[in-house]
């Protein structure tokens, strides 16, 4: 944040000895160049705070997802989901469950993506009998 300070700060300050030079123009661009950073700033921020937690115990996998601040938890019975990979330029790992699913992976790199896909697929492994990997 104080980067960002500094950054805006300066900005409207070269706008500033501008208008005392006689030329008005610069500072109101230097003011809409400062707001312009300050929304970019927040929306990066916000972004950053979005993830996905999994829990896989004995008896459950338990995916946690906080998307623009709100947090969704997906509970699904052990030995009786699905893990299985979307198809498109940017597969993701899907978890499914009588009609219900959730999707995993969107910020990592394809090989981290199929190494969660892999390490998920090997706990329903180890899951009881009837556990299907698609």
């Amino acid at each position: 944040m104080t980067v960002l300070g500094l950054i805006a700060g300066v900005s409207i300050c070269i706008g500033l000895v501008f208008w005392v030079i006689g030329a008005p123009l610069i500072l109101p661009f230097a003011l809409i160049e400062s707001l312009l950073l300050v929304i970019a700033f927040l929306y990066h921020a916000r972004s950053v705070c979005e993830f996905d937690e999994i829990t896989l115990n004995e008896r459950h996998l338990v995916v946690r997802q906080e998307r623009q601040g709100q947090t969704k938890e997906h509970q699904f019975t052990r030995g009786l989901f699905r893990v299985s990979m979307t198809r498109g330029p940017r597969p993701l790992v899907r978890v499914t469950e009588s009609g219900k699913h959730v999707e995993l992976g969107e910020w990592l790199l394809p090989q981290k993506r199929l190494s969660l896909y892999k390490q998920l697929a090997e706990g329903l492994m180890a899951a009881p009998a009837g556990a299907r990997v698609a």
